[in-house]
């Protein structure tokens, strides 16, 4: 059960990193939606929205490397499926079952394999899709953090839909091992968003003209 408590801790921290990452996504595309929507907006917001992308990306990228950092003193997603890889008969059906009256053999069945205990197979597949999912992204982390081009600018060429498939990836794994782990249902991992947009509904700025 220690080990279980851990995973338990683990899961729970990793989660509330992920939310963190998608809220950022979520602010992005809602202040891009603000921008695209005000013409003199788009007009004069040019080198600031240029450098808070390049920002924005290299804080995803980072984000998204944490999640998949095999450094042994790294909390990270793929550490954690690696440790429950290694030790996957500590998870049975029967206690998987016991932690709830919602919970049933099928569901455990149908989720995390028809034996008496987490089918490690299922696990091998997540650490693998993992890994694909954020191969590039890895490449990117390597190549270029840390690094300038000959302008003096950081690079910032990734494929968007690489981020995003590394994104959707992880937030489906943190979902599955939160509901094998502590039993939550996620629907999403992006938090209720505030009313921040409000801020952008009045001038904050006051211009003397002459």
């Amino acid at each position: 059960m220690d080990k279980i408590n851990k995973w338990q801790k683990e899961i729970e921290e990793i989660t509330s990193e992920v939310e963190d990452l998608l809220y950022s996504k979520y602010h992005a595309e809602e202040l891009e939606k603000i921008i695209k929507a005000n013409n003199f907006v788009k007009q004069h917001i040019g080198s600031f929205w240029n450098h808070y992308k390049l920002n924005y990306t290299f804080f995803i990228i980072s984000k998204i490397w944490h999640q998949i950092d095999k450094n042994s003193d790294s909390l990270s997603l793929i550490n954690l499926l690696k440790d429950l890889l290694n030790n996957h008969k500590l998870i049975t059906k029967k206690w998987w079952v016991s932690q709830g009256d919602f919970l049933s053999t099928e569901e455990f069945e149908d989720k995390f394999g028809e034996g008496e205990y987490l089918d490690p197979a299922i696990i091998s597949e997540d650490i693998k899709n993992l890994e694909e999912a954020a191969n590039e992204i890895k490449q990117f982390r390597h190549k270029n953090i840390g690094h300038k081009d000959n302008t003096g600018m950081f690079p910032s060429s990734i494929s968007n839909t690489k981020v995003q498939e590394a994104m959707n990836q992880i937030e489906t794994l943190v979902k599955k091992y939160q509901l094998l782990l502590t039993q939550s249902g996620y629907d999403s991992l992006t938090p209720v968003a505030d009313d921040w947009q409000i801020a952008f509904t009045k001038p904050w700025i006051i211009v003397n003209e002459r």
